[in-house]
């Protein structure tokens, strides 16, 4: 009787060290939210609200300078390499 009361105990023991230090699994880090470049009229207003006007080609200057180009699926190509998918709003960028 003793010998099943504590064969009980130990067995219970090591089950329940099983089952609480089993660690949790960490949380999946969140992709951040994509930009947006949205068409107004003839003109599309930037992420930060800056306003600017295509040229001829779909392509336009940013303020400091740079030239964002429309290649020939219709997306624009920031100065980084960085794609902007046309949407039926603007442009979604990553």
């Amino acid at each position: 009787m003793i010998r099943t009361s504590i064969s009980v105990g130990a067995i219970a023991l090591f089950l329940a060290g099983c089952v609480s230090g089993r660690p949790e699994p960490a949380p999946a880090p969140q992709a951040g939210v994509a930009k947006q470049i949205r068409r107004d009229g003839g003109q599309l207003v930037l992420p930060d609200g800056t306003r600017v006007t295509p040229d001829v080609t779909g392509g336009f200057q940013l303020p400091n300078g740079d030239y964002v180009r429309r290649d020939r699926g219709g997306a624009l190509i920031l100065p980084t390499g960085a794609r902007c998918a046309a949407t039926p709003a603007g442009y979604t960028c990553p």
